[in-house]
């Protein structure tokens, strides 16, 4: 039994019931390995259940062993051409991952001769490997930064999971900031996830809330609070009076159906260091002792253990 550890990764969840087909799907090398792998993570979680041809150029090859969960495969020689595949493809997103991590794996010897070796033949795999890790961190939360320039913007991030009920990656969040009458003081009003920000005016009805007045009078307020978290965006030191902004959601949720999933079955990646060279171990996970119904931001900052299901690929390079 090997353990490695590492402090970076990545777990993905299915976003799809069904897979669809993609066809002409280019895989690169990966080092002087015989692993051809899928250059971008649109293209990876492969359906194991639907038939997959794979190219030498024009050439449909059988290859000698396929990552689904990495959307790769192991060739027996070196590609002479483009490497391809048809394949079907669940959709993913990624939805968070772990500050630390830690791996035992359990070597299994697979059967992996041909029909007409001269005797059996045996490859030892890792299957059925599990581990622990920390500090688990989301990344699914809609936001909105501010572009106004000059030290005028802050960054809102949803407290809330996903999106917005239709489901289009727009959170039911929105914000604005209103410009309105003279010597108006500054304040905040929120109406269900509207959140509204009031700047303070002048004599003549000019805005005078800085940025910086702004964050600190929205963290001042229990319902927006109940709601977003509010910085300074980044290279903004807040001294800018950002005046009138538009309602606007925020944006760049995860449906929220997705996490009906939470406690079944994971894509994950997890990254730790040889010596030699990054290795990138990649499978299905499931998270042990986590109910079905656990929300995500409940797991945020706590120590899981996980267990892959099937075999966990080992990629270098």
């Amino acid at each position: 039994m090997a353990k490695k550890s590492g402090t970076l990764s990545a777990i993905h969840m299915q976003t799809s019931a069904a897979s669809s087909a993609a066809t002409g799907v280019a895989l690169s090398r990966i080092g002087t390995t015989l692993w051809y792998m899928v250059a971008s993570s649109a293209n990876f979680y492969w359906d194991r259940n639907k038939a997959i041809v794979v190219y030498d150029g024009a050439t449909p090859i059988t290859p000698l062993e396929i990552d689904y969960c990495a959307g790769a495969v192991r060739l027996s020689a070196a590609a002479s051409g483009s490497v391809t595949a048809d394949v079907y493809k669940f959709a993913c997103a990624q939805v968070g991952g772990f500050r630390s991590h830690s791996i035992d794996e359990n070597m299994t010897l697979v059967e992996c001769g041909c029909y007409e070796d001269d005797g059996e033949q045996y490859e030892a795999t890792v299957y059925n490997a599990s581990g622990q890790a920390e500090g688990f961190y989301t990344t699914v939360d809609a936001k909105l930064t501010m572009s106004k320039g000059s030290n005028k913007d802050l960054e809102l991030t949803s407290l809330i999971l996903g999106d917005g009920p239709s489901g289009d990656g727009v959170s039911a969040i929105s914000f604005e900031i209103a410009v309105a009458g003279n010597n108006t003081p500054l304040s905040i009003d929120v109406t269900d996830y509207a959140i509204v920000a009031n700047s303070a005016t002048g004599p003549a009805g000019a805005a005078t809330s800085t940025a910086r007045d702004i964050m600190h009078a929205l963290q001042a307020d229990a319902d927006a609070m109940a709601l977003v978290k509010v910085r300074l965006a980044s290279g903004s030191d807040g001294s800018g009076i950002p005046g009138v902004l538009a309602h606007t959601h925020l944006s760049g949720g995860v449906d929220p159906a997705a996490f009906d999933q939470l406690g079944e079955d994971l894509v994950a990646e997890f990254y730790w260091d040889s010596g030699a060279s990054l290795i990138r171990t990649s499978g299905v996970i499931i998270l042990e002792k986590v109910s079905l119904k656990t929300g995500i931001k409940d797991l945020v900052g706590k120590t899981i253990n996980f267990k892959f299901q099937g075999l966990a690929y080992d990629h270098s390079g």
